[in-house]
């Protein structure tokens, strides 16, 4: 198979779903978005970033190239490389297109580029390489089939959107959940792989561009439009939708005690003293908080819910479909959901595969008005 060149449009094959009674046709045609555009075939994942010594290490030949792309080093096996005294990015070969890095394995090259505080190792993979690792990362690879794909579609049109937005930074994406998780070869399976390749090049698109697909792991029961968590524009295609599919899942509903004196420490940061009291103010249509007011020995502030939840923790308040009280252990929370509930929740296209709808009636439920488009092989 060809590798994807894609330099100056991206070039996509429309998939416009008809629905005939419980069955659907694919109408193929060719699309072109009407910008130019970065090439999409490959990734550039920040792995990490140090300010001492970087060892990258493999089995076979190592070769470390400068920025005009001549040799000026080889290695077997396991190379070493000084941050502090890296002038200028280089780029390192494995014999094998393999390397390891910090105890995780990686397909594909790497490059080492110098920035303020050290260095920035960045690995470079094909686009649909890069999926076999992140899909099972971020979802069970032994979930139902239809669920993987549309785990699929959804993680390779969250990467390309970021590369077509990444202006001068010198990686696309990173391997957290600051992006989406990329856990390297070990993370591999047969059956997140076959999810991969049966919707090789397929992307969700509203208006002839690729969607900002985010997705989390459990709605609480209605999805969240992204103005209401992050702020900005509103997208259409992000629409809250009411996710029943969701409900039997097992981290549906939650609830946690705070003690008083880890409270006072996790809020510490917004001067208010000893906290007597948390209030929720306001909440989005969705249920979600909004603000909430913090009432202390010092004085009371009003805080976003967004900021509220990084602060106490995102494993601790699980959602902002929540609700607090005090008591006399501290502080209660019970609340609905996990993640930050815009876009698809992965439970929740669990619950819709287990019931026979497939990837594109998953996508379509929780992306509205969107169309699948294939990447051309060029």
């Amino acid at each position: 198979m060809k590798p994807l060149k894609l330099l100056f449009l991206i070039n996509f094959t429309a998939l416009l779903l008809s629905f005939i009674g419980n069955c659907s046709t694919v109408i193929v045609r060719s699309w072109d978005p009407p910008h130019k555009s970065k090439p999409v075939d490959r990734v550039r994942v920040l792995l990490g970033k140090s300010n001492s010594d970087i060892t990258l290490k493999t089995d076979g030949m190592i070769k470390v190239y400068d920025v005009n792309d001549l040799i000026i080093k080889k290695a077997i096996d396991s190379i070493t490389i000084d941050s502090q005294n890296l002038r200028a990015k280089i780029r390192l070969s494995f014999e094998k297109n393999e390397f390891n890095f910090k105890g995780i394995s990686y397909r594909g090259t790497a490059e080492i580029i110098p920035d303020s505080n050290g260095a920035m190792v960045v690995n470079i993979v094909p686009l649909e390489t890069y999926l076999i690792a992140v899909v099972p990362s971020e979802m069970p690879a032994n979930w139902p089939e239809e669920a993987l794909k549309a785990q699929a579609v959804c993680a390779r049109t969250y990467v390309v959107n970021e590369i077509l937005n990444s202006g001068n930074r010198p990686y696309d994406v990173d391997a957290t959940t600051n992006s989406q998780v990329y856990g390297g070869m070990e993370k591999e399976n047969p059956r997140s792989d076959k999810a991969v390749n049966e919707t090789k090049g397929i992307l969700a698109v509203f208006d002839g561009y690729p969607i900002k697909s985010f997705f989390h792991s459990n709605s609480g029961g209605v999805t969240e439009k992204p103005e209401n968590v992050w702020g900005g524009e509103r997208l259409e295609y992000l629409a809250s939708v009411k996710d029943d599919y969701s409900k039997t899942a097992k981290n549906f509903a939650w609830k946690e005690t705070i003690p008083k004196n880890s409270m006072n420490e996790k809020l510490s940061s917004l001067g208010v003293g000893d906290i007597r009291d948390i209030q929720v103010l306001g909440r989005t249509p969705s249920g979600r908080v909004d603000l909430l007011e913090i009432d202390g020995s010092e004085k009371s502030v009003k805080v976003k819910g967004n900021d509220f939840r990084k602060l106490i923790g995102q494993t601790v308040v699980k959602s902002l479909r929540f609700g607090i009280k005090k008591d006399v252990d501290g502080f209660f929370i019970k609340g609905l959901g996990f993640g930050h509930g815009v876009g698809m929740s992965q439970w929740g296209s669990y619950g819709m595969a287990r019931e026979n709808y497939s990837y594109t009636d998953i996508l379509q439920y929780y992306f509205k008005g969107i169309d699948l488009a294939r990447v051309i092989e060029k």
